[in-house]
């Protein structure tokens, strides 16, 4: 195994620290659950109500905000937000049950946290109808006594000696990832989510691609992202360079930034410079820097977690610096809003 930080274990029950490895620690997840955390499960039978249009419009009350435009699901009962939904996105915020992050052997940070990110059967319009098909999906991810794991909890499942884990396919889609990346003109640029899974994958837009024996079980920042979105949550998968918006994720972390079809949440007054208003950053949001010479060519991204115990804005990518997945802190500190990668943070957007 290789010799860098030690990982934390995502599961859907309680776990507790034992030395040297990193857990997520879910905290009480029964329906009544924790004061204060919008999370309180099932509200109260379905029975009575026509349909779940019906029931989620009298159960729920959806409030209209900007910058960016999005509709706050708040619960009647005590006006507790339970999920926001952003306009053109399909990723979902969704209250839930407390839990923590920690990667001790990387860094002292820890998060807590009791937003579960979620990804939409298509992007929310406030302006539409709401169908019965989301209306379903939504009152689903609200009221799910043991939510099931979610985009963070999934990026939490490749970092430093994860388990191993087997999908019904037969393929090992979980555990400790390495870091595959080189600057070569004669080869691919670096390690891709199918590399990891050491399976051979069909594009849509440039057919059959083999994986590669020299990558396998690594990942570069964007075929983590590809992993984790992708493959494990269903946004379309792009391989051809591309010079448009599309409606997924291409290859590389500058190709994200600029042309998939996203919700831009913060970015800098020129492509050289850093934002500098993060207030609307909320988990799940992909996170690009520009770590090279060039000030205004993105070459790295992530994943925004959230706040750690001093208010530092975390974020998870795949890094050379520690040979794989990590939110620690080895080489420049793991955070958006400060420091080394703060100062490289170039733009921010939601899928």
């Amino acid at each position: 195994m290789r010799n860098r930080r030690v990982i934390l274990a995502v599961v859907a029950v309680a776990v507790v620290l034992v030395a040297g490895t990193v857990v997520v620690k879910l905290f009480d997840s029964s329906p009544a659950g924790t004061p204060g955390s919008g999370w309180a499960g099932p509200t109260q039978s379905a029975r009575g109500y026509r349909n779940d249009v019906e029931r989620l419009t009298q159960q729920y009350e959806l409030v209209e905000r900007t910058r960016p435009e999005r509709t706050e699901v708040r619960r009647r009962s005590d006006q507790a937000v339970v999920a926001t939904l952003t306009a053109g996105a399909r990723t979902v915020v969704v209250a839930g049950p407390p839990r923590q992050f920690t990667e001790p052997s990387t860094t002292p940070a820890v998060i807590d946290s009791t937003s579960w990110v979620r990804v939409a059967p298509r992007a929310w319009q406030a302006d539409h109808d709401l169908d019965e098909k989301f209306a379903s999906w939504l009152l689903e991810q609200i009221e799910a006594k043991n939510p099931p794991v979610d985009v963070l909890a999934a990026a939490m499942q490749y970092l430093a000696d994860a388990p191993d884990g087997v999908n019904d396919d037969g393929v090992r889609y979980i555990g400790d990832a390495g870091f595959g990346y080189v600057h070569s003109t004669d080869e691919r640029d670096g390690a891709d989510f199918y590399d990891y899974l050491e399976i051979p994958w069909k594009f849509t837009d440039s057919g059959r691609a083999k994986p590669s024996k020299r990558w396998d079980r690594d990942l570069d920042c964007s075929g983590y992202l590809r992993l984790i979105y992708g493959y494990r949550f269903g946004i379309p998968l792009f391989n051809a360079p591309v010079n448009t918006t599309v409606n997924g994720l291409p290859r590389t972390a500058s190709s994200m930034a600029s042309y998939a079809r996203s919700v831009l949440i913060a970015a800098g007054r020129t492509p050289s410079r850093a934002p500098t208003n993060l207030s609307a950053m909320q988990p799940g949001d992909l996170v690009f820097f520009a770590l090279h010479d060039d000030p205004a060519l993105i070459t790295h991204s992530g994943i925004y977690l959230g706040k750690d115990q001093d208010g530092g804005m975390r974020f998870v990518s795949s890094r050379g610096t520690v040979d794989g997945p990590t939110f620690g802190d080895v080489r420049g500190d793991g955070v958006v809003d400060s420091g080394y990668f703060g100062e490289r943070l170039r733009r921010v957007i939601r899928l």
